[in-house]
This record gives structure tokens, sequence and C-alpha cells, in this order.
């Protein structure tokens, strides 16, 4: 009963949201990429069946794609980063005459519940069905399909404890880098594959409906689910009794910054926004660590003269679009905590747009940094490199920037497990699929006209032009937040 009330209120905070109204053709196509993404698994799911029988043919096929399900789950458990866990949920029931306990352990049976954990079926239900039916039938299908959906949902619960975890120190994001890390030295190390040979182990028992195997998962999401509940308890606790931190903190190495006026005041504002405040401090350090495994991976796999250019695109593009999709994304939803003062001098809004574009500009450098090395010794494409420089400086955070007369949700500064939802509006989430995909998509495009080397060229001048047409697009942006301020200013202080 509680569970089903507790949806029912979500429901209704959704529906009572001033920006559900607003929201509903986003949302709309949010439901066209899920769509898009369910049949593009299905696409790869039918895609890998042939494959594997015709490049691997000493091995069945559900054989090979169970012998990397580690891969699957991996990827699956950085995705749910995106989620909100259950203790950030808890909030509006705090008041009410329900324990916390029982309210903890009815969200936590939500999560094991949501649809999001079928997801991945759209992959390897077809999968299964051509390359294990003709073995097993459909019975056999069916036990692949459950044992997929138990692994899924024992991963939401290990996901949502690393997060919980996370949120209270940084230094908690080594626990999965710790178990990752152990996986891949029984992987490599014995040259005898022992995690591959158990997830071929674990994929075939699933398929002859092996008990053993699915209570053994199913025992572990118990053993996630009850470790979880202390864990979110804890959190809670903590969060209910922490004390506000009244320390003085100087600024004055920030002082170089007056040199360039107003937009350096700004920007020395957003510096100190970054790094005082528990959320974004929070989100810039979990992307820091994010882009420096994501370098990494791309040292990796450029040494590798099998990987595709797609591959390594998708990677150098994440890299230099992270700083902006975790902090920049929500321009105006952080400053909804002082809009009003920041409306009193005439333009010191186009100051602090100049401001936060000169300051994601040069995060730029960072994931530069992190390249040279692919760049210097492992082959990766300096063109390429240049190329998603400049179209992320040019093009992307133009388009992000956008957001700013788009969002109506103040995001809170301080809050870590009772915040609000992690995205201002569907159409944030719709501009961070076209920042992500936009460069890979428009660089093949080029590929089928051009060299390589003159597509990039081409992705350079764009980006460059971005960059010059600066003033033009800063003072768009400037004149379109001026004209709906005070539609933006209501909806920022209701949502505060």
């Amino acid at each position: 009963m509680l569970l089903t009330e507790i949806r029912r209120n979500q429901k209704l905070a959704a529906k009572r949201n001033p920006m559900y109204d607003r929201n509903r053709f986003a949302k709309f196509l949010i439901y066209l990429f899920t769509a898009f993404w369910a049949a593009y698994l299905v696409l790869i799911g039918v895609s890998l069946s042939f494959a594997f029988e015709e490049d691997i043919p000493g091995m069945e096929p559900y054989d090979a794609l169970d012998s990397v399900l580690i891969l699957f789950l991996l990827i699956d458990f950085l995705i749910r980063f995106l989620f909100p866990t259950p203790a950030q949920e808890i909030k509006p029931y705090l008041l009410l005459p329900v324990s916390r306990q029982r309210l903890i352990n009815t969200l936590l049976v939500q999560v094991g519940l949501k649809l999001y954990n079928l997801f991945w079926l759209f992959l390897f239900v077809p999968f299964a069905a051509l390359t294990a039916a003709r073995y097993f039938g459909v019975a056999g299908v069916t036990g692949y399909a459950v044992g997929i959906w138990l692994l899924m949902t024992a991963n939401a619960y290990w996901s949502i404890l690393v997060r919980a975890l996370a949120r209270q120190h940084t230094l908690w994001l080594l626990l999965p880098a710790a178990v990752y890390g152990l996986l891949a030295l029984l992987e490599f190390v014995p040259s005898q594959g022992m995690v591959s040979q158990f997830s071929m182990w674990l994929g075939e028992a699933f398929l002859r409906w092996n008990l053993l195997a699915h209570a053994g998962v199913l025992a572990v999401i118990v053993l996630l689910l009850l470790v979880n509940c202390r864990v979110q308890t804890a959190c809670i606790y903590s969060e209910l009794g922490r004390k506000e931190d009244s320390r003085v903190r100087h600024f004055s190495r920030y002082g170089y910054l007056e040199r360039f006026g107003m937009t350096g005041e700004y920007m020395r504002l957003e510096l100190r926004m970054i790094f005082r405040n528990k959320t974004p401090r929070k989100n810039f350090q979990m992307m820091c660590i994010v882009l420096v495994l994501f370098a990494a991976m791309l040292f990796g796999i450029t040494q590798e003269s099998t990987q595709s250019v797609y591959s390594i695109q998708l990677y150098s593009i994440y890299c230099f679009t992270g700083f902006a999709v975790s902090i920049l994304t929500r321009i105006m939803a952080y400053e909804g905590n002082y809009l009003d003062g920041l409306m009193v001098r005439r333009e010191s809004l186009l100051s602090l747009f100049r401001a936060k574009y000169y300051f994601h500009c040069l995060l730029l450098v960072f994931p530069l940094v992190l390249l040279l090395p692919s760049i210097i010794w492992s082959g990766l494409p300096a063109g390429l490199v240049v190329s998603q420089l400049f179209l992320t400086a040019g093009i992307i955070l133009p388009l992000i920037m956008q957001l700013a007369w788009i969002n109506r949700k103040t995001a809170p500064l301080d809050a870590s497990l009772m915040g609000k939802g992690q995205w201002n509006s569907p159409y944030q989430m719709v501009i961070v699929f076209f920042a992500f995909f936009f460069p890979i998509l428009f660089s093949n495009l080029l590929f089928l006209v051009l060299s390589e080397n003159t597509a990039y060229l081409v992705c350079t001048l764009l980006g460059m032009a971005g960059i010059a047409a600066q003033p033009l697009w800063m003072r768009y942006l400037y004149r379109q937040v001026i004209r709906k301020k005070y539609d933006i200013l209501t909806n920022l202080r209701d949502t505060r």
C-alpha cells in the first residue's frame, strides 16, 4: 500500500510541477529517443548473433556474448549515475507519521521494480532467440531473460550503494574502482579468463533454468538490499544532522581576475560557486575522475588496430563535453538561488554569460592534456582531437548555454542526499543527447564525401566560426533571457 501511495504521489508531483505543461513536447522527444535506443539495441543483438557465428566458429554465439557480460554490467553501472538515489526522494515524507526505515525499504523495492531494469532485454532477448532457441527452446530464452533481469536488478542496488557512499565522500569511488580492478586482474593475470569462464557458465545456467544460478543472483540482490537499507538510513541521519560549514575562506588567490573587469568578477563567482558549494563541487570532482577514466580507456583502445573510428570519436567527445554536461547544463539553475541580485545592474547577466563561456573554454585544456599521451604514444589522430576541441568550444558550448532561457528550476547548491532531481527539464536531456552525438554524426557524414583530414579541418573551421560569432549569439542569449526575465524569476523563486 505504501509503495502504491508513493508512486501515486510521484505522478502527482510531476503533474503539479510548474514545468509540466511546458515540457510535454520535450517529453515526447525523450520517448522518441528511448524508442530509438530500444530499436538500436535490438539491431545490435541481431547483428551480434550473425557476427559471432561468422567470426568465432569454434564457440557458440551465446557463449561469446556471455563471456563479456561484465562489460554490459559496467556500462549499466555508469549510466545509473544519472539517476537519483532513494534517499534523495524521501524528503517530502520525513514529517509524516511513517518510520523512515519503512520508507527507505519501500523506495528500495521501487528501485528493483523499475522498468529500466528490463531495458537491456531489447539486446539480449533477440540475440538469445536467434542463437540459443534452437538448443534450449522458448523456455531457455525465458530463463535467460529472467537471469539478465535479475543481474540488472542486482546492478541497480550495487549502483545506488556506491552513489550514496560517494555523496558522503568522493573517496568512496575507489570502492567500484577496486572491485572492477580486481575483476580485471582475475580475468587477465592468470591468463585463464576466470571472469569470462564464470559468466559463460552463468549464462548457460540461465538457459538451462539452473535454479542454483537464479537463486545465487537473487541472494546477491537480497544481500545488497539489506546493505542498502543500513547505508541509506545512515546517510539520511548524517544529512539531517549535518552542520553548516562556518569556516572563513579567502579567495585572494583569484585576484588576478580583477584585471578583466566585470567579466573577471563573474569568473571569480563561477569559481566560488564550484569550489565552495557541495553540489557543484561534487559534480566537478566526479567529472574529473570520469574524464581520467575515459582518457585511459581511449589510450587503451587506440593501441588496438581493430577499433573503429566511431569508438575513438565517442570517447573523445565524451572527454571534451564532460564538464559542460555536468555543470553548464544547469546554467541559471544554480543562479536561481541568488538571481534577484544579478538583476540589479544593467547587463550584469551578459557579463555572467561571458564569464561562464570563457571559464568552460578554459576547462577544455584539462581533457586536452589528458589526451596528449594518446596522441603521442598511442596513435590518436591529432586532427580528431583538435576538431573536437573547436567543435565543443564553438558549437556545443553555445548550444548548451541556450538553456539559460529554458531552465526554470532552481538547483540546490549544498544539498546532497535530499537534493532535487538532477535534470532541470526534458529539453536539457535533449540538448545533452545532441551535444554527445552531433560531432560524431557530422564528422561521419563528412567522411562520405571528404578525406579524413579534410573532414577534421572542416569541423575545426566550423568551431572557429562559432567562436568568432560569440558576440552575436551571446547578445541573442542575453536578449532572450531579458525578454523572459519575469517568467524566469517567478519559476526560479517558486522552485527554490
